[in-house]
């Protein structure tokens, strides 16, 4: 989508076409794109139908998705309501802030809402026109500074903190994990923004390597955000931001109850200890098998969660946790937890008779340090994906491969 087709579509004219077609299904939509050429509104119809699809695409992660504008590629990379509602948080109430890379405004809206106001640039002028509209969907455009420009031209000493999320995307090739090969680089702007202020977020793919992150001008605390057991995102949080953990798992549950309202959702989070946790190691599982969230493995604290459960390991070398008593039933998202109905020495064609015996024709697989894939153990036991029950095939603390078998709690 292009300027000129943003400001049509933010018209009067092009809001009036938005507002007719908007509950059209998505099959009626695509034969709006056959209309005939000669009818007025016809060129403007591809806009109008990109933008509603897109819209409904923005519903899983904006509560206004209805009246925002948006791009195919700014909305890919948005951060959901729930998570900018929380990293906003970070930020002081009292705080002039300049986010650097707004896009279409996700995390920008979220600061604007909670600080006394703030800056949004970017370098393409279609996201700052997309931000501002969606700023004012929000109620808070009032509160923005809107500027079409480049990072590094636009650092201010008048600002008080910034956020930055890096761009990852490559031409012609696929996203980059990597904090070295991101746009603005960090190792360039860093230094250039603690000249002004320590005061720094930035967010990076949760699938970033840690090894990297000893080349910054100053070491970050660490926090891996979750959506459920969805790693959404990681930030790297400087200055008055940081708190006194080195690294922070953060689950959130629950969606926004309203819009431009930091929302009260359920909030688990895991910090490292020190001295480092120790953990007891035992040979088989109990009655319990604990897998936890994905933002813990991540952030290196199954320790922590092993030992704020009271929980076991059953290999040094894996996440997995098991204990007699059944736990975190009241925090939806820390654990996936498993009920365990036998635990044997891996053997195929031993496998393959147990469950033949106990008629067992669908489970779920999970393999961990075991050199086949699921989809490979499926065809071999001749087994389908699916159900209640699933097989964990991993290593104890003996080093021997074993089967479990256990129903999801």
């Amino acid at each position: 989508m292009t300027l000129a087709d943003l400001n049509f579509l933010s018209s009067a004219a092009g809001r009036e076409l938005l507002k007719r077609y908007e509950s059209f299904k998505d099959e009626d939509l695509y034969r709006l794109l056959f209309k005939s050429a000669d009818q007025p509104e016809a060129k403007f119809l591809p806009g109008v139908v990109t933008l509603i699809k897109l819209r409904r695409q923005a519903a899983k992660k904006f509560t206004c998705a209805g009246e925002m504008f948006l791009t195919t590629l700014n909305l890919e990379q948005a951060t959901s309501e729930a998570v900018s509602e929380h990293i906003a948080r970070r930020f002081h109430q009292n705080w002039k802030v300049a986010d650097l890379t707004c896009g279409l405004g996700g995390n920008l809206i979220s600061l604007a809402t909670r600080c006394h106001n703030a800056v949004a640039i970017d370098k393409l002028d279609v996201n700052i026109a997309c931000a501002r509209e969606n700023a004012a969907a929000y109620g808070v455009a009032a509160k923005i500074e809107f500027v079409v420009g480049d990072a590094y031209d636009n650092l201010s000493s008048d600002i008080n903190a910034f956020f930055l999320d890096p761009a990852r995307d490559r031409e012609g090739k696929s996203k980059t994990r990597s904090i070295l090969n991101s746009e603005p680089n960090l190792l360039k702007i860093l230094p250039e923004i603690f000249k002004l202020t320590s005061n720094v977020g930035v967010k990076i793919s949760p699938a970033f390597d840690y090894r990297e992150l000893e080349v910054l001008p100053e070491e970050p605390e660490i926090e891996i955000i979750a959506e459920d057991n969805n790693c959404k995102v990681a930030m790297l949080w400087f200055g008055d931001l940081k708190t006194k953990a080195k690294r922070r798992a953060t689950i959130l549950s629950g969606k926004p109850v309203s819009a431009g309202k930091l929302a009260d959702n359920p909030v688990y989070d895991f910090v490292d200890s020190d001295p480092r946790t120790i953990v007891p190691i035992i040979l088989e599982p109990r009655l319990y098998l604990y897998e936890p969230n994905k933002a813990i493995i991540k952030a290196h604290l199954v320790e922590e969660a092993a030992a704020a459960y009271g929980l076991s390991k059953i290999n040094r070398q894996l996440s997995f946790l098991t204990g007699d008593a059944l736990v975190g039933r009241n925090e939806p998202g820390v654990f996936r937890a498993f009920k365990v109905r036998t635990c044997r020495p891996f053997a195929l064609k031993e496998l393959k008779s147990f469950l033949k015996t106990e008629k067992i024709s669908r489970v779920n697989i999970i393999t961990k340090r075991f050199p086949l894939l699921p989809e490979e153990l499926y065809q071999k036991l001749k087994i389908k994906e699916g159900g209640n029950l699933f097989l964990i095939v991993t290593v104890l603390s003996n080093d021997e491969r074993y089967y479990i078998l256990a129903d999801r709690v």
